[in-house]
């Protein structure tokens, strides 16, 4: 019970912080903001799968380390990329 609220409450998290980004990105028109959103953005994805992986078994199976690793290695890139850019 207590990971499922803890995954509840990143996602949750991440969402909002999607939109602060978005919001701040339409503001602002700054590339490296939209890099940013676009990581809240796939954490977010990240959460939901998770969230239901843990209620329906089905998906469990479907997100295998490899698949978790594999969001992780999308928002390092963006993070990157956001870091880089001008």
């Amino acid at each position: 019970m207590e990971i499922i609220a803890i995954n509840a409450f990143i996602t949750v998290f991440s969402c909002g912080l999607f939109l602060v980004s978005l919001t701040s990105y339409k503001r602002s028109k700054n590339v490296k903001i939209l890099f940013v959103s676009f990581v809240f953005l796939i954490f977010l994805i990240k959460g939901l799968l998770l969230s239901f992986g843990l209620i329906y078994e089905d998906i469990a199976e479907i997100m295998t380390s490899e698949y978790v690793g594999f969001f992780d290695l999308i928002i390092l890139l963006l993070l990157f990329v956001a870091t880089l850019r001008r």
